[in-house]
């Protein structure tokens, strides 16, 4: 029954009216789902085999799948994806993407396919409370375009920030002591503490900065889109995909493995 269910959540949405034809009608006619996205382990990363694997890659291509259509991903800067988005350059943007009044004025989101905490990560030996860095030595280090960078300003006005365009970029300047903390959503912080050298970094103690709900983003006004996306979500939210997907990428660290260069044959 709940495999019938989904089917027909998912025929419904991709039931289209050429009237109202968008992105999702042009990815049907291409044969191929473009989606614009941002490299920001474990979200999406390149696994030692050279593809890109993460969280994200494993939900669009399930989407893409589920379409019969072939995926084409287009990475870019975290700072570019909805601009990429609304020039038309990819059907739908998904880049571990928190649900915000500043997205929601230059694109549509769907309903929320995952949840997570934002939080700090400090260079420091000893435990350390979020408060603490709310002071001009202290330079965070965060992401330009994600809540991360807008609720760690407004909780620590007195920090000094330093903006990167790329995940990568922002943790290199971590590992670096270029910058003292990382304001990012889980599990980085978390991950980046379990992957260094013991107490080289902690995570700041108390309440995270928020929470976020992340969701598809899509061009304003594209309701076959949305329609087919939302239905997708329900379908598989109630099959299990979305929960299982998340529990591997975001709540462990078996997937490290993967990140490790390969055995040479012998």
């Amino acid at each position: 029954m709940k495999a019938n269910l989904s089917g027909l959540i998912l025929a419904s949405a991709l039931a289209v009216t050429p009237a109202t034809a968008g992105a999702l009608e042009d990815a049907l006619g291409r044969g191929t789902l473009r989606v614009c996205t941002a490299d920001a382990p474990p979200f999406v990363f390149r696994a030692a085999s050279g593809e890109r694997i993460g969280h994200e890659i494993d939900i669009v291509s399930r989407l893409a799948s589920d379409a019969g259509l072939v995926l084409e991903l287009k990475v870019v800067p975290m700072s570019d994806v909805l601009d990429r988005l609304n020039a038309g350059d990819c059907d739908l943007a998904a880049a571990a993407l928190a649900v915000a009044p500043d997205k929601l004025l230059k694109v549509w989101m769907t309903n929320p396919y995952a949840e997570s905490e934002i939080r700090i990560v400090a260079s420091s030996k000893a435990p350390i409370q979020a408060g603490q860095l709310n002071v001009p030595e202290t330079a965070i280090g965060i992401v330009t375009g994600t809540l991360a960078a807008d609720l760690a300003r407004l909780a620590l006005p007195q920090a000094t920030f330093r903006e990167f365009v790329d995940l990568a970029g922002a943790q290199r300047a971590l590992d670096d002591g270029a910058v003292n903390a990382l304001a990012f959503k889980e599990p980085v912080p978390t991950l980046t503490v379990a992957s260094s050298a013991p107490q080289r970094y902690v995570i700041a103690s108390g309440e995270p900065l928020g929470r976020t709900a992340d969701a598809f983003a899509l061009r304003k006004g594209d309701t076959n889109m949305l329609n087919f996306l939302n239905g997708w979500i329900s379908a598989r939210k109630r099959d299990g995909f979305l929960t299982s997907t998340e529990t591997y990428w975001l709540k462990g660290l078996d997937w490290m493995a993967r990140v490790k260069p390969l055995t040479p044959a012998k």
